[in-house]
């Protein structure tokens, strides 16, 4: 008995040296290690239902906008909630943006300003709350590297001007432009209402030209294509570029209670299709309200900072 018990101990033990799989299986006690692994992409689906293809956003008709990394031919955005443009710039090649963006540069790039025409620099100055000069970076030897910042702590959007009959933009939206050339024109807005509570002025910034232009975005941001009469109403500092074929209206939030103590403001925006809308979920306007309420609030007792 003793021979035979020991002739099936050294069967078993030469079994699980030659098959070592089978001496993971043997010796499991959890019965969980022992079925099929799940695929990362079903297992991540399972457990976050948020990024499934049939979601709430995607069942709204909107997309992200800001899912990086992007890549163009000679430019990349790179970081995550506060990003740069960094653009590789050939001789003869520029890189055109808004004064005080620049980051970092090689010692062949040279700065030059751009006005415009006189007029131009004028809309962009007086109505559009841009600066009248544009600085551009041009190499003048060789291959270099530019890198551009947003001038608030913000995402940058690439939009291919070749797609749009131009674009509606909201002010000091834009950064830079690569590969291309970028005019600022003004459109005044449609009604007085618009104009006074719609979130973009009495003046609307059009944005014309060619190449690639970046737009300094916050937070989240989406799009969506309307169709013909499809309506949205977002809030008045979240929408960041149209195209010329959509309307902006404004309506009331709410009730007077809502009105009051909803925290929405008095006015929402509606937009109507068909066309292209772009929305960011936290505007400059947003945050710099956030962080100055937080500065009023500091020191200050429960009493005095609920009034």
């Amino acid at each position: 008995m003793k021979g035979s018990t020991e002739e099936v101990s050294s069967t078993v033990k030469s079994r699980l040296l030659d098959h070592p799989e089978d001496n993971a299986q043997v010796g499991s006690e959890d019965p969980a290690e022992a079925q099929p692994e799940i695929p990362m992409a079903q297992h991540s689906n399972e457990i976050h239902p948020q990024i499934r293809m049939d979601g709430a956003l995607h069942r709204s008709g909107f997309k992200r906008s800001d899912v990086t990394p992007y890549e163009g031919g000679n430019w990349e955005i790179v970081g995550e909630d506060s990003q740069i443009l960094v653009v590789k710039v050939q001789a003869g090649q520029s890189v055109m943006c808004e004064p005080g963006g620049m980051l970092t540069k090689g010692a062949s790039t040279e700065p030059t300003i751009d006005m415009g025409t006189c007029s131009l620099a004028f809309k962009r100055c007086c109505c559009a709350r841009e600066s009248c000069f544009r600085v551009v970076w041009s190499s003048a030897a060789g291959e270099d590297v530019v890198t551009i910042t947003p001038y608030f702590p913000s995402k940058v959007l690439p939009i291919d001007m070749l797609k749009y009959r131009g674009l509606f933009i909201k002010k000091k939206a834009w950064m830079a432009t690569v590969n291309g050339t970028t005019e600022f024109d003004v459109t005044t807005a449609s009604s007085c209402t618009t104009a006074c509570c719609a979130g973009q002025g009495c003046f609307i910034t059009a944005l014309t030209g060619t190449g690639t232009a970046f737009l300094s975005v916050g937070g989240t941001v989406v799009e969506k294509v309307l169709g013909e009469g499809e309506q949205r109403v977002l809030e008045d500092s979240s929408l960041v570029a149209w195209e010329p074929t959509v309307t902006l209206e404004v309506a009331r939030v709410g009730g007077c209670g809502v009105m009051l103590c909803g925290g929405q403001g008095l006015f929402q925006v509606v937009v109507t299709g068909p066309g292209l809308v772009i929305v960011q979920s936290m505007s400059f306007e947003k945050a710099r309200g956030a962080y100055m309420r937080e500065a009023r609030g500091h020191g200050k007792s429960l009493l005095q900072q609920a009034i």
